[in-house]
């Protein structure tokens, strides 16, 4: 990119930032409520720890090697006037693709949804982890065929704004993760009192905001991976 430092400082805080931030202030509120379940002011700083002596290093070098490799060369001839794009149907628009195409993985996950929740909120034991295992890999490879496919659709109208829409047509499925978990809240849990409303959702949200980044990114990858392969195939005399 033009700005790579700044690339290296948002991958290295905004979404690591955002969850520590959030873990800390839900923590300062058990404090305060005086809850056994707070986690100590050692362990946050060891968190703290990790994440600035580990994490960002570690992002920082591997971002260096990477931006020193050579450029990945265009695989035909780009215009650099862009086209007109013409007009799109309704049911074509980004906001409508992004949320159609989020449903068919988080469908993919959503029966394994209630055995995750009722493990991480009731404490029960949780032992299905190869199945789990072959629920993520299902629904990566949904993320990828839906991606694909809602990408050939969108340049098969001649719109050629594939980038951020490839990664938002299954980046939704964040959403309907928090959905879902707030309608298990309602039904199950029965959370009343401000702390666990806060603490429930708060967790909730950092975790539909990482699913959303996973899964956006493996279909922006399957995208791009399916644009250079067919623009490569393309023969210009």
């Amino acid at each position: 990119g033009s700005h790579p430092y700044a690339l290296i400082g948002a991958l290295s805080f905004a979404l690591p930032g955002s969850v520590f931030a959030a873990f800390t202030a839900l923590d300062l509120v058990l404090w305060a409520r005086g809850a056994t379940s707070a986690v100590p002011l050692t362990t946050l700083l060891a968190l703290l720890l990790l994440w600035l002596g580990l994490h960002v290093p570690l992002l920082a070098t591997g971002a260096s090697l990477g931006f020193r490799q050579p450029r990945a060369e265009d695989p035909c001839f780009t215009n650099l006037i862009p086209r007109q794009i013409p007009t799109q149907p309704l049911w074509a628009h980004p906001l409508v693709a992004a949320l159609s195409g989020g449903l068919l993985p988080f469908g993919s996950a959503a029966i394994e949804l209630s055995s995750l929740y009722s493990s991480a909120w009731n404490g029960r034991i949780y032992s299905l982890f190869g199945f789990l295992f072959l629920t993520a890999t299902t629904t990566a490879l949904i993320c990828a065929e839906v991606g694909v496919v809602l990408c050939y659709f969108q340049l098969c109208r001649e719109d050629y704004r594939w980038w951020w829409r490839s990664f938002a047509h299954t980046g939704s499925c964040g959403l309907y993760f928090f959905l879902h978990a707030a309608a298990y809240a309602h039904s199950e849990l029965h959370i009343s009192g401000p702390t666990a409303i806060a603490i429930y959702y708060g967790y909730t949200a950092a975790a539909s905001a990482a699913l959303s980044l996973v899964t956006g990114g493996v279909s922006f990858v399957a995208c791009f991976w399916f644009v250079r392969s067919i623009f490569a195939a393309v023969k210009v005399d």
